[in-house]
């Protein structure tokens, strides 16, 4: 799932590489605004319900899954209508919501949304396809459905553009994605679950929407906070400040999915640990995916830091269009990187604590737009990104706290803090001769041989210093072997 996820990274990477170069920043700032109400309404429509598979999977006769899968997509097609209904609510607004961008960006905006609006509906049934291959510990054709969904939007949607055609081409072929995607996924679930869809799901309607409203209901505030700071950006700065800041608050790409991943595959483990009351057990599987998780994502945020100058101007910057003004904002966001070594709903919803992750969604959010506002007005869109850092300091903090309290240990024990800042240490250590070495021995002209010898050098610096402490051991050697080697895709 992690190969998977990473190879979908680097295509949604591939994908934002080709549109700053193919696109100037309005046409940019448009393509990026209507993908951002997309993604925000798709998840309000899900509302937890794909998240349920894992829950009740573990719960139900292998029979009645097929059924209770039935059950689940009926739903999301109600929910992906009424979402597509939201879209249209929001197209009438547009002039309203978007004071600073000029006539002809809102005008563009207003004649695509529609088309969003019908690949959301097509979408939200067809969500949970993923979740349902690994809660059957097909964590394969879970990989391979994701992988395959993935190219198949990186083709409808970049292959137009690359080809000379406008913008509105390229949205028509998000719509036959989205096309090609709901049936093929009905077709595959059908195939892969055992039973007949007339048993029973034998899970109440009652009972589902009393566990995925809540869990639903967070993930849609997490959505939203995810963007947050964008929808900021967006109303109190221009167009082009808000194609800036795009760039600029990006994770890094291939980071960023690993915790989550991780925390994906896990998830029916926690549930059967949890049920079982194996209470050390499933601290020491929850150690273990943070301590393995950490080796990849601290070095990673720290080489994506320090590379950043070099990074953004080979990827942004194209036709006398400059994006200077994203690097500090790009530094300050992944940061915030830093703090997802795991996946910390996963634990929540292990113990059935849904209303626990919609709190603190709802308590981020809440911080980040207070921060944000005043952050953006005083600073720009570096405040904007050191607003949501804080917010999600804040945050996390609180969540250390809550998983503490179902775990019965105190929070300080929440992770394995020790391993953790030994990797950060050894992070720092090396990306301090890296960073100056650049500047010392390249000019700002050389992007891509800096670019190159910046993480050739660190990633290098990095694996001697972690072996030398023993941070990386023999075994994670062997096992990064294997999964370079693709070998999992062989057993």
């Amino acid at each position: 799932m992690v190969f998977a996820r990473v190879v979908n990274t680097i295509l949604d990477f591939a994908i934002l590489i080709v549109v700053i170069q193919i696109l100037n920043k309005t046409n940019f700032g448009i393509i990026g605004y209507l993908l951002m109400v997309h993604e925000i309404v798709r998840n309000l429509a899900s509302l937890g319900f794909p998240e349920s598979i894992f829950y009740y999977f573990e719960r139900i006769t292998q029979t009645a899954r097929k059924a209770f899968a039935a059950q689940t997509s009926g739903i999301l097609l109600i929910m992906g209508i009424l979402a597509g209904a939201v879209i249209l609510g929001i197209n009438y607004f547009i002039p309203t919501l978007l004071k600073t961008w000029d006539a002809s960006s809102i005008a563009k905006i207003q004649q695509l949304l529609p088309l969003m609006a019908l690949v959301t509906v097509l979408e939200v049934p067809v969500w949970p396809v993923t979740n349902i291959l690994l809660a059957t510990d097909r964590q394969r054709q879970a990989s391979w459905y994701e992988m395959l969904t993935t190219l198949l939007y990186f083709s409808c949607l970049v292959v137009p553009l690359v080809l000379g055609y406008s913008l509105t081409i390229a949205i028509y072929g998000l719509v036959a994605y989205a096309v090609i995607r709901f049936i093929g996924s009905i077709i595959w679930v059908m195939a892969v679950l055992p039973g007949r869809l007339s048993n029973a799901a034998e899970i109440s309607l009652k009972n589902q929407f009393n566990f995925s409203i809540p869990l639903g209901a967070s993930s849609m505030v997490g959505k939203m906070n995810r963007y947050a700071d964008k929808i900021v950006v967006s109303v109190l700065l221009p167009v082009a400040a808000y194609a800036e800041y795009q760039v600029g608050a990006q994770e890094l790409p291939i980071v960023r999915v690993i915790p989550f991943a991780v925390g994906s595959v896990l998830i029916s483990r926690y549930v059967n640990l949890q049920l079982e009351s194996k209470k050390d057990e499933l601290l020491q599987l929850w150690y273990k995916g943070i301590e393995k998780v950490s080796l990849l994502v601290i070095p990673l945020t720290i080489l994506g830091i320090v590379v950043a100058p070099d990074l953004i101007s080979l990827i942004a910057e194209s036709q006398g269009t400059s994006y200077n003004n994203a690097i500090l904002p790009f530094q300050i966001y992944n940061l915030i990187v830093l703090l997802r070594v795991t996946h910390y709903g996963s634990i929540l919803q292990a113990f059935g604590d849904t209303k626990g992750v919609l709190y603190l969604s709802l308590h981020l959010i809440t911080v980040n737009v207070i921060l944000s506002i005043p952050f953006t007005i005083w600073w720009g869109i570096a405040g904007t990104a050191f607003a949501t850092l804080l917010a999600n300091l804040f945050n996390w903090v609180l969540t250390l706290r809550r998983i503490g309290s179902h775990m019965e240990i105190r929070t300080i024990k929440v992770l394995p803090f020790g391993f953790y800042f030994r990797v950060l240490a050894a992070a720092l250590v090396v990306a301090i001769p890296v960073w100056l070495s650049r500047f010392y021995l390249f000019t700002n002209e050389q992007v891509l041989v800096g670019l190159m010898w910046g993480i050739t050098i660190y990633l290098g610096l990095f694996a001697g210093l972690g072996s030398l402490t023993g941070i990386i051991t023999a075994k994670d050697w062997r096992d990064l072997k294997n999964w370079l080697s693709l070998r999992f895709f062989r057993q």
